[in-house]
């Protein structure tokens, strides 16, 4: 008798697992179905200059090899590195990090890094921060760097006027930079380990100037920093969402946890996913909605 219990108890945990199984693909299915076709992709990138402990030459050869795979999707649309593509920023440095992106059959666009600021940057690219429209969507490039983290003077300026003229006519907002500009040792995101504290100035305008003019609109806006990640000390990707912003850091250089960030659009909604590319599954880092700021190593 006990004997067929304990069998009855093992195929009842095997039942429930299954039906558990069955519904979750169900759910997810309707969830699908309720998102619709994906309009566009496009994914960011941070600190592609990879661990600063092992540098090389061009771009960090993990998000290197990784690059037939962003151009073999062909939802992926267009791409965003945010920040420190280099090291010092020499014109050697440069050089091997813009034949690596040749690799890449996608227009790119960049956020300076800290790393990255500087007279090569300004030779190559020009402009620090700037705006462009996708399909429906509104794209803003800033270097919080410029400013130790703040975005102050003319790029507060830009950035009002950016939104001002675009915000009624676009659904979604999206903003790319390097600096984790929400962050402080102090606040709710302090369990959080960006790249180098010691890089951090002390305070920022985010929760007095940034942060109430974004609530300011309507707009689902994300901003998406690349800040983290650069070796296995540091936290190597964070979520948070509240009202209608959503917060997310990414990066690489660890060797472990190395990660990018494809954003799908649907009609009506937005997907952020967490892509691992160390290894053979792309989904080993789990979700990125999962995040959990209490325990961020978890």
């Amino acid at each position: 008798m006990n004997k067929l219990y304990a069998q009855l108890s093992i195929l009842s945990v095997f039942l429930a697992i299954l039906i558990s199984f069955v519904l979750s693909k169900q759910v997810e299915k309707e969830i699908l179905a309720k998102r619709g076709e994906i309009l566009y992709s496009f994914f960011s990138a941070g600190h592609t200059s990879g661990n600063p402990l092992n540098p090389q030459l061009g771009l960090y050869p993990p998000f290197v090899n990784h690059l037939p795979y962003i151009n073999h999707n062909v939802k992926i649309e267009l791409g965003f590195l945010t920040g420190d593509l280099v090291r010092k920023g020499t014109p050697k440095e440069w050089a091997a990090a813009q034949n690596d992106l040749k690799k890449l059959k996608k227009p790119i666009y960049i956020a300076a890094g800290n790393h990255d600021i500087g007279l090569e940057f300004e030779k190559r690219f020009e402009e620090y921060y700037y705006s462009l429209k996708h399909k429906n969507d509104l794209f803003i490039v800033l270097t919080p760097g410029l400013n130790e983290w703040n975005i102050s003077g003319k790029q507060l300026n830009f950035l009002k006027k950016t939104l001002a003229d675009n915000s009624a006519s676009v659904n979604n907002i999206f903003i790319l930079l390097h600096e984790l500009i929400w962050w402080s040792p102090t606040n709710r995101y302090k369990n959080i380990k960006i790249n180098y504290e010691p890089h951090y100035p002390g305070s920022t305008n985010f929760d007095t100037v940034i942060k109430p003019l974004l609530l300011s609109y309507d707009n689902n806006i994300t901003l998406i920093a690349g800040d983290l990640g650069c070796t296995d000390l540091v936290t190597p990707f964070m979520y948070d969402q509240f009202n209608n912003i959503t917060l997310i850091g990414s990066g690489m250089g660890n060797g472990k946890n190395d990660n990018i960030i494809i954003t799908n659009v649907y009609q009506d909604t937005v997907v952020h996913n967490l892509i691992a590319f160390n290894g053979k599954n792309i989904h080993s880092l789990g979700q990125l909605s999962d995040f959990s700021l209490e325990n961020p190593e978890n």
